[in-house]
């Protein structure tokens, strides 16, 4: 493949850019979570950083303390208008996010994105985002992302974890809040513990936040 970038779907917490910058970067987005290595090219992605939606089923399962619940899994097998964050990155910097993910050290994974295209998936382990997937082509560079390599059982996601996704979703799509929280309410694992007035709540809080941060 002579083009050396390509779009990372992100679909969780690395929906949001000040959490999803650190896997290139390093760093630590809060207290009590790990603190990220950083890509071998710490460079940004592109600008541009669309949501998009897809033929994909976006479910939250198994169990984060750091996050306080589930988290987030795509399930590229079954269509339920799954949306994804399109991170416009070079192939080694996807090498390095997906090994921190799975617990290894940026340089000790290496992914031919080219076979991954060819075959529609490769197993990389067996940690809870060892499968990488190819999702298609967007404006005419792979995407690909990671997932579990089986759909886990639901497990209902923590606020800290919510909240981060809802702003992710928001900084993608500022106006489109309603339709955001549809999106997790079709995700498996979030009804019945998270209802529509939770989650418009849990948004407004997040919006308020981040602005007295700012200021």
């Amino acid at each position: 493949m002579k083009q050396d970038r390509l779009w990372y779907a992100a679909y969780g917490s690395n929906l949001l850019h000040a959490r999803f910058s650190l896997y290139l970067t390093g760093g630590s987005y809060a207290e009590g979570h790990r603190r990220h290595i950083g890509a071998r090219d710490s460079q940004k992605p592109k600008s541009e950083a669309p949501l998009i939606n897809g033929p994909w089923r976006l479910c939250f399962g198994r169990s984060s303390p750091r996050w306080g619940g589930g988290v987030a899994f795509l399930d590229p097998e079954n269509d339920q208008g799954a949306s994804v964050r399109c991170w416009n990155i070079t192939h080694q910097q996807f090498m390095d996010v997906a090994a921190q993910e799975n617990g290894l050290l940026p340089g000790e994974l290496e992914i031919n994105v080219d076979e991954v295209m060819a075959d529609g998936d490769v197993e990389i382990g067996n940690s809870w985002y060892s499968r990488i997937v190819y999702l298609g082509d967007y404006q005419g560079l792979p995407l690909l992302t990671f997932t579990s390599s089986h759909p886990p059982e639901p497990t209902s996601p923590g606020e800290p974890y919510l909240s981060v996704i809802l702003n992710g979703f928001l900084e993608a799509e500022p106006t489109q809040l309603d339709q955001h929280v549809d999106r997790l309410l079709r995700a498996d694992g979030v009804a019945p513990s998270w209802t529509r007035e939770a989650l418009l709540g849990l948004a407004n809080r997040s919006t308020r936040d981040q602005r007295s941060h700012e200021s």
